[in-house]
């Protein structure tokens, strides 16, 4: 079996050049959660109601579709997909358990098959020996089980879960024709890996240059940071901010410091969750977090609650004097990241943008907002 690409090296480093790191630390930390939620030892206790989406709570399949979006999109079928789900249909508003016939007559009968075709697909894919036509053949969806062996084993399957664009990315990279679907998404890795640029190159982020060049472009969800166009002369009480700032600012941390975790553990990085060095005590160091991008290049966080200010006056955050040096010096400026925290409508923490400060600086405005004003004071006497 053939098993070469066609990549134009050209588009390669230009992508590699443009491509916004912010995707992939989003699709790690979206996958590390998932993970965290349902462990792989964990599933075989895994109950009805933890499994169906419908009743509201973050379920296995609200998970797998919706909340690891970031991670690959299934989206567009119904909820059919699942085997099982709890919900309505156009022409029965009434909100009950609904089921494929093919897993069974009951609910529970349906479940009960539903769970030994997950527990099975999971044998599968950690089997040492691939057996793809036993994973074709598993009574799962195929959207459904390509986004499944993609989470859990992503050392052996891309998340690429249409067997649409699987078939057509195969013959984009040589492989034969009429393969399983599994057996693309496992062979589509290799070819990566076989790539001397690409070798390196996270899954989501070799997703997202296949995507562009041989399906669609894809337009990715992107937070354009741009100058404020308007000035702000608003009256400020500075110690209620201030106050504010300290409880959100802790608030921001914490939910960044989790999210960190998770980007690790979904970048198969989970040994060095435990190596954070949390340096908020320490303000001379000019960060908040010492984490990790790779086991071998450090990743310097500073955490940032995002507000976004009144009449369309943009974004904004507070950035100390020491923090801005310590960014662009010579042995920071290329691992420095901003976490900038989004809050909810509750103002409790709801999201992650993270982003170089050297790619951030250009586009931003910068203005002091205080000074450290200091002397020394001798009374003086009249004799």
């Amino acid at each position: 079996m053939a098993r070469h690409s066609h990549f134009d090296i050209s588009a390669l480093r230009e992508f590699d050049r443009t491509y916004d790191t912010s995707h992939e630390d989003t699709a790690f930390q979206a996958r590390g959660d998932f993970i965290r939620a349902f462990p792989k030892a964990g599933l075989g206790a895994i109950k009805l109601d933890e499994y169906v989406t419908g009743h509201g709570s973050p379920s296995f399949c609200n998970y797998v579709e919706a909340k690891t979006q970031a991670w690959a999109k299934i989206q567009g079928a119904t909820a059919s997909k699942f085997g099982i789900y709890f919900g309505k249909t156009k022409t029965d508003p009434h909100r009950k358990y609904r089921f494929t016939r093919k897993f069974g007559d009951t609910a529970t009968a349906a479940f009960r098959v539903v769970k030994k075709s997950l527990l099975d697909l999971v044998h599968q894919g950690e089997r040492r020996n691939l057996d793809f036509s036993a994973i074709d053949q598993n009574p799962l969806s195929q959207m459904f089980k390509a986004k499944i062996l993609s989470l859990y084993f992503p050392d052996r399957f891309l998340n690429v879960c249409s067997a649409d664009h699987l078939e057509l990315l195969g013959s984009q990279f040589g492989l034969s024709d009429n393969l399983f679907s599994s057996e693309y998404q496992h062979f589509l890795l290799q070819s990566k890996r076989d790539d001397p640029i690409t070798r390196s190159w996270s899954n989501p982020k070799f997703v997202a240059f296949l995507y562009k060049t041989y399906i669609r472009p894809q337009r990715l969800p992107t937070d354009v940071i741009r100058k404020s166009r308007k000035k702000s002369h608003r009256r400020v009480n500075f110690e209620d901010e201030q106050d504010q700032r300290n409880e959100i600012g802790k608030a921001a941390e914490n939910y960044a410091l989790a999210w960190e975790k998770e980007r690790l553990a979904g970048a198969s990085m989970d040994d060095l969750v435990d190596k954070i060095d949390d340096r908020r005590d320490r303000p001379s160091y000019g960060y908040d977090f010492l984490s990790y991008t790779s086991a071998t290049h450090p990743r310097f966080i500073e955490v940032k609650a995002l507000a976004k200010l009144p009449r369309k006056e943009g974004h904004r955050f507070f950035l100390s004097d020491n923090e801005h040096q310590v960014s662009i010096s010579k042995d920071h400026r290329d691992a420095y990241y901003f976490y900038l925290v989004r809050f909810d409508s509750n103002r409790k923490p709801a999201s992650v943008l993270t982003v170089l400060a050297r790619d951030l600086y250009p586009d931003a405005e910068m203005k002091p907002a205080s000074y450290t004003v200091r002397f020394d004071l001798e009374r003086l006497t009249n004799d």
